[in-house]
């Protein structure tokens, strides 16, 4: 027996025969239940909101109809691929006349054959549905911390809490409604995609007014919650009201400008501008990962490591929220030298240094593809100990898709000089590596050129068919000798 289920149905049936015993007394004649596909404004009219909640638009030709990202929800679908979610389908408890009296209108409804867990009731004027708070069980959720940031691609405000929100469902239900209360005695209702991301609750105030994909964010009924204190959110769930209680101080945005000079690392200093801070803006100045000290104009320092650095700008008083910026130091110098499987050290470079090119490597080019090194996209094609992993994949599809011979070009934030080397590929596996210096033949007196193309591609010589196979043999023999002997070249040069 299930016996959770169980006590929910007697829990459920006892807190609604003890609140509305006039409707369940008649339910078999009077009330049906089902689900309609309620409109988000509808759906949020009586839980507290002083606005109008919208529909939510998306470009996006897939994400509007995902069931792990909108379970819950109805669409319909833009001429251009895109959707728009226009609300939820949620359990209701509707008389039998009111449903006749509402038609065709009746908000798509499906007649259930028991009693859900949680609903709203739906009452009929004049042909318009209002619909009630929901009628259901209430908990409180007491083992997750909720967190806010300003750092966040989908608006300004990015709340973060654990209720493992994928797939559909999570640890407290399917999510058909999100609400932020302030202390203040505001609401906010939450769409899903724009706002409800699995676990994350997201928001424009008019500063960030496109998220990441492209869409265009609504702002203006977000803007008043600037400067306030979120001291709960409710989850509207399949089993009524979940609520979590937090304190959520949300930082005062500003229009400003804040920018950093790029320098090469032996300046030992770059030039800093800020405009547009509130005079009572207490500034504190920190930049992670380098030795500094920062004053309004100028960022000073010492031991610096080429890459990317972020300047943030905290408020020391806590009303306002931080802001940053990037900027990078560079050194002409390369650490980086080519080994038979990879990248090693150089020799006069420190293992520090090296370590450093091979943590900010930004992009790999192979052949005419670039490859990010990082991100959502990225793929690891040099790893972290410079070898070169012949297997790499993006997205199942393989950066050396056959043997043969690829020209590889390794970008790395913060050096001037891209690293460039020939790498073979033979039964899958790296056969050898070598740099891109026309250099290197000098010694033999002699160019490259009619070594390279013998290796990388092969063109049939005109011969009767008696003399081919000979032909072949020889030619191949002729190049075993040749790349031999460039081995023999570059061994005694490396070792010179």
């Amino acid at each position: 027996m299930n016996y959770k289920k169980t006590f929910q149905t007697i829990l459920c049936t006892a807190l609604i025969t003890s609140v509305f015993p006039v409707a369940i007394a008649a339910q078999e004649n009077d009330v049906v239940y089902g689900t309609m596909q309620i409109p988000y404004n509808d759906f949020y009219a009586e839980e507290g909101i002083g606005f109008e909640v919208d529909a939510v638009s998306s470009a996006t030709t897939s994400k509007w109809k995902n069931e792990n990202l909108t379970a819950g929800t109805y669409s319909t679908e833009q001429e251009n691929g895109g959707g728009t979610i226009e609300g939820v389908v949620y359990p209701v408890a509707i008389s039998k006349e009111d449903l006749n009296a509402l038609g065709e209108n009746n908000y798509g409804f499906t007649q259930l054959d028991s009693i859900p867990a949680a609903y709203k009731e739906v009452n009929v004027e004049n042909g318009k549905a209002a619909f009630s708070t929901v009628k259901g069980a209430s908990a409180e959720i007491d083992s997750i911390t909720a967190t806010i940031t300003t750092d966040t691609r989908y608006g300004d405000y990015c709340i973060d809490a654990a209720i493992n929100n994928a797939n559909g469902t999570s640890d407290i239900g399917r999510v058909f409604g999100v609400i932020l209360h302030t202390a203040n005695g505001t609401a906010y209702g939450m769409r899903h995609l724009e706002n409800i991301w699995r676990d994350e609750i997201a928001w424009s105030s008019g500063f960030i007014t496109e998220e990441a994909h492209g869409n265009t964010l609504v702002y203006d009924d977000y803007a008043s919650l600037v400067g306030q204190t979120i001291d709960q959110i409710t989850y509207i769930t399949d089993s009524g009201y979940h609520i979590l209680k937090t304190n959520l101080y949300v930082p005062i945005k500003f229009d400003y400008t804040l920018t950093v000079d790029d320098a090469g690392i032996d300046a030992a200093h770059t030039s800093l501008s800020m405009s547009g801070f509130p005079q009572d803006y207490s500034k504190q100045y920190s930049v992670e990962g380098l030795s500094c000290s920062v004053t309004d104009t100028a960022i000073a320092y010492q031991n610096a490591l080429p890459g990317s650095y972020t300047l943030v700008v905290h408020d020391a008083g806590g009303s306002y929220a931080d802001v940053k910026t990037a900027f990078t130091l560079t050194s002409d110098s390369m650490p980086a030298a080519v080994s038979d499987t990879g990248l090693i050290k150089a020799n006069g470079a420190s293992e520090v240094d090296f370590e450093n090119f091979l943590k900010n490597i930004s992009t790999v080019t192979v052949g005419e593809t670039s490859y990010a090194a990082s991100g959502k996209r990225g793929v690891k094609i040099i790893d972290d100990h410079g070898l070169i992993d012949a297997a790499a994949e993006q997205r199942d599809t393989k950066v050396f898709p056959a043997d043969g011979v690829y020209q590889i070009q390794v970008v790395s934030t913060g050096y001037t000089t891209a690293l460039q080397c020939t790498v073979t590929i033979q039964n899958a596996a790296v056969a050898s590596v070598l740099a891109a210096e026309t250099d290197l033949f000098e010694d033999l007196g002699t160019e490259p050129v009619a070594v390279e193309p013998a290796l990388t591609e092969y063109t049939e010589p005109a011969s009767t068919p008696k003399t081919e196979d000979a032909m072949h043999l020889m030619l191949s023999a002729m190049i075993m000798a040749g790349a031999a002997g460039m081995g023999l070249l570059l061994s005694k040069k490396k070792h010179s």
